[in-house]
Parts: structure tokens; sequence; C-alpha cells
């Protein structure tokens, strides 16, 4: 289950640096938080690209060294952001609202009939002036677009249950992500914290991308993976004679992550790469220019 309280009350939201990849990458919070990246592996930065009017902009290493960085959220926006050793290929953005007089005690995403299905459900225990509730459904936890709207109580100050369904059988990803979108009659909005529900009737992939093929010397192969669990996938690279050439480890964490594999300068031909995660092993055919 997922508590959240969309009133004036800071929280800490923490961001994991690893893998060449901030996580969660996009994150919902309320003026007043705080957030803090914290070091995994690598060497890395946490660096504002664009911030709203009159909120400050950042700039900080995140290494073995300087293992964590915190920000004040003040100001309502969007808030992109990267690592600047890795640029685009590692990004982030936070997403921040003013607290709305709603208290949301619990947001939580099930499983239902027929296979596949999300049951989406929420409870407030009080709400003031409360027009609706949209949720949002995402593939990748970055890119959200509405799926239905509810009409809420308005003004109540005893616990309202509200439920919709999401059918994803047939749907290629395993991992969907969910949040809530609270609106008052005055147009504004808050949003909920991103969880994650796990479709059983998607193909049980390990790598679900991999670009570009073919790469172009010195270069980097980026990829999407699927992780049941926390841990590391091993990377292995051969050539056509078998023979191993290189070898990384990428840090996993429970839905979809992002990761690169740097090719270097590799001479001109075919390779194998192979990702192992736990149990399952996939291979892929790469093509260095």
């Amino acid at each position: 289950m997922v508590t959240l309280s969309v009133v004036a009350k800071a929280n800490t939201w923490v961001i994991q640096v690893a893998n060449f990849q901030f996580t969660p990458a996009n994150l919902n919070v309320v003026v007043g938080d705080m957030v803090q990246w914290v070091w995994v592996d690598g060497f890395h930065t946490t660096t504002s690209l664009s911030v709203p009017a009159g909120a400050a902009s950042w700039d900080s290493p995140v290494n073995s060294t300087a293992t964590s960085f915190t920000y004040t959220v003040t100001v309502e926006g969007t808030y992109n952001y990267q690592c600047n050793v890795h640029g685009a290929s590692m990004s982030g953005v936070i997403h921040a609202t003013g607290a709305l007089p709603v208290v949301l005690s619990a947001f939580n995403i099930s499983p239902s009939k027929p296979a596949g299905t999300a049951l989406i459900s929420w409870t407030t225990t009080s709400e003031i002036n409360t027009d609706m509730f949209i949720v949002n459904k995402s593939v990748n936890g970055i890119s959200f677009s509405e799926i239905t709207r509810v009409k809420a109580a308005g003004n109540s100050s005893v616990p309202q249950n509200y439920s919709v369904t999401d059918n994803n059988n047939g749907s290629p990803f395993k991992y969907i992500y969910y949040e809530l979108q609270i609106v008052d009659k005055d147009g504004k909005s808050s949003l909920s914290s991103i969880v994650r529900f796990t479709n059983t009737t998607a193909a049980g992939k390990l790598i679900t991308q991999l670009s570009p093929n073919p790469i172009t010397a010195p270069g980097h192969l980026m990829f999407q993976f699927n992780a049941d669990k926390n841990g590391e996938m091993n990377i292995q690279l051969f050539n056509t004679a078998g023979k191993l050439i290189k070898e990384d480890n990428a840090n996993a964490i429970i839905g979809l992550n992002n990761g690169h594999f740097h090719m270097g300068s590799l001479p001109a031909g075919v390779y194998t790469i192979v990702f192992t995660f736990d149990t399952r092993k996939e291979s892929y055919q790469v093509l260095m220019q």
C-alpha cells in the first residue's frame, strides 16, 4: 500500500544514482519537499537543465566522495536535470505542485480479473473544494497520459473510497506505472507518488530495447531491461571467435531499468552481447561500424 497525504507536510524523496540512470527518473513532489540524490556506483553529477522561474539551479557531483546531494523544492513547476558526465542519456525530471487541502490516505494498485487488469483504488479522509481525480498511466515511468477521470465528493470529512480498473491484457509491457492527479474546483492540481503494477500477461523478456544498432565507434549501446528484483545484471561482449572482449555490470531495481554499455573504439564487425540477470540470459548480435 502507498500512503500519501496531499497537505502541507514536507517529505524527503530519495533518488538512487547508479547504472547510468536516476531511479526514479520521474518524481512527483510538493513545494517544500526535499529531494536527495544518493550515490550507488559510478561517477556522476546531478545538474539542473531547466527550473521554474524563481527556483535555484544546482550542479553537484555524486560519486564515491560526494555520496549525496539534497535540494529543497521552493517553486511549483517542472525541473529537468541530467548527469553532465553522461549527458542526455542519463536524465530525470521533477514535477512540483502546491499542496491541496486533501488527505489521500491510500493509493493502491492491485491485480484483478481478467489477468493483466490493474485495480486502481484510493481513499481520501478529508476533501475541501475537490473537483475530480485524473488517473494517468505510463509504460516507462516517465511519460504519462490520462486514462480516465473520476468525480470527487467535493467537500467531505469522512473517508471516501474510489476505484477504477485498467485492462493491460495483451500489452507487451511487463511494468505499468500509474499516478493520481487531484484537481480542485479552482483548477489547481497536485500529483500523487508513482506506483508500479506488474502485468503478468506480458512476455517475460529481459531486454526490452537495444539501440543504436549498428553502432558508430566510439559509441555507447543503450538498453532497457526488466528486473523482477533488486540486484545486478551482468553484460558480456564476445567477438565472432567467442572471445570475451568486455564485461560490465548494471545495477537493477524492480521494474523497468535503463543503462548503456561502453563499446569504445572496437574494430568494425559483428559482436555478440550477452545479458544475464538472476537465472535469465539473453544474447543479441550488434554491428560495429
